[in-house]
């Protein structure tokens, strides 16, 4: 929720959401994503698990939460500039100008870092 301050005490209200993720798992444990406090990111996990342990917290699946946490942490993953430069290579060829480009991946034209949706589904 979009907050002026953090400690306003305002009351939930959902029309004020303005980041979210729908979850839509046909499974019986869900985990989105990992916050990494220390280095202060998100790290995207995706993970969903088929079986319930017995009780749902991370000291009685310490051993199988850390295998994954550590697993999302150390697996090299591209960033845009790679992703699009692949994406380049495989689908057509660089151009000198934005002005003779078919896709531009530009901070502020075409296809920026914040068209996350879109980058998602067209270019993962």
């Amino acid at each position: 929720m979009a907050r002026t301050d953090t400690a306003s005490g305002e009351i939930f209200e959902p029309r004020t959401v303005f980041d979210r993720i729908d979850i839509a798992s046909d499974t019986q444990i869900c985990l989105p994503f990992v916050m990494d406090l220390q280095e202060r990111r998100v790290i995207w996990a995706d993970l969903g698990l088929t079986s319930a342990p017995r009780w749902n917290n991370v000291g009685n699946n310490l051993s199988g939460i850390s295998l994954m946490l550590r697993a999302l942490v150390h697996t090299p993953r591209p960033d845009l500039e790679t992703l699009f430069d692949l994406h380049v290579r495989s689908r057509g060829e660089r151009v000198a100008s934005a002005q003779h480009a078919q896709a531009v991946f530009a901070p502020d034209q075409g296809v920026t870092p914040f068209d996350t949706d879109l980058i998602r589904s067209l270019f993962l």
